[in-house]
């Protein structure tokens, strides 16, 4: 373990001086967050009183809109950090030397998406501090409960990350984990509306099994419920468990899936080529 900690810390530290590099991007990206928080807030006086008070989780729409912009930037980075590690590994041609050191696949797994989870951590936090810094925005509930809620979904999106970092480390291009995944985090989980909704219109049956198949849709239902309505654990266990079953299948897979890539890549003398 302190082995593995160590590895991962190598690897922040680089990739934390390449990003120390570029100290314009930050301030921009500052006033980019805090541009986006500030059009939700002006957004949210449109829909007062509107019917979306009859769903649970949206009687403020700027605390649910905040919540899933910050979910869906952590959870996107889930499943496509190791694939773009790996990509700009080829792109650099770095990927043939550090595949070929004494590193196991797990710690591969680990410390080349380490970074990107340091920096969506901290991208993920500006939209909840700015909005309770700047229009009065409340959380409540447990804290350590939706944080356990956070990092168990992103654990499940990062094992489909590394299905999709499989398939970059084969095909080079034409990632479908990336479309398939990105495009139903976005419409089908909550983020900007409620789950509901898409239910009503899509049919009960639909709409329902579009949302169950969907980790981030359980994952961000889990964090509202705490961090908006207060839940305790036994509130919202259905979802928690549920993403620990998905957790307990998709991750030996997706490990056992990556190392066989690995072992093909070498194989065929392809892990320069990108």
């Amino acid at each position: 373990m302190l082995l593995l900690l160590r590895r991962v810390r190598a690897f922040i530290i680089r990739d934390f001086q390449l990003a120390l590099s570029y100290r314009v991007e930050f301030l921009i990206r500052l006033l980019w967050i805090l541009g986006i928080v500030t059009t939700f807030y002006f957004i949210s006086r449109i829909f007062a009183g509107f019917p979306l008070a009859r769903y649970e989780q949206w009687q403020n729409p700027l605390l649910a809109w905040l919540t899933g912009m910050a979910m869906l930037n952590y959870f996107l980075v889930g499943f496509s950090a190791l694939a773009n590690a790996i990509r700009q590994e080829q792109m650099q041609g770095t990927l043939e030397s550090v595949l070929l050191t004494p590193i196991n696949v797990p710690t591969v797994v680990v410390s080349s998406s380490a970074w990107a989870y340091v920096d969506a951590t901290f991208n993920s936090f500006l939209y909840l501090f700015f909005g309770w810094l700047f229009f009065n925005v409340q959380y409540k509930g447990n804290l350590f409960l939706a944080l356990g809620f956070l990092i168990l979904t992103t654990l499940v999106l990062a094992s489909i990350g590394i299905l999709s970092a499989s398939f970059t480390m084969s095909f080079k291009r034409g990632d479908p984990f990336v479309i398939l995944l990105g495009a139903g985090t976005a419409l089908f989980s909550g983020v900007f509306y409620p789950k509901e909704m898409l239910q009503e219109a899509l049919g009960e049956t639909g709409g329902k099994a579009l949302s169950y198949i969907n980790p981030s849709t359980h994952g961000l239902d889990g964090i509202r419920g705490v961090l908006i309505q207060g839940k305790t654990f036994a509130e919202v266990q259905t979802p928690f468990f549920v993403l620990l079953g998905f957790l307990i299948v998709l991750l030996p897979f997706s490990l056992w899936i990556f190392g066989r890539a690995i072992k093909r890549a070498k194989r065929e003398g392809s892990l320069i080529q990108y």
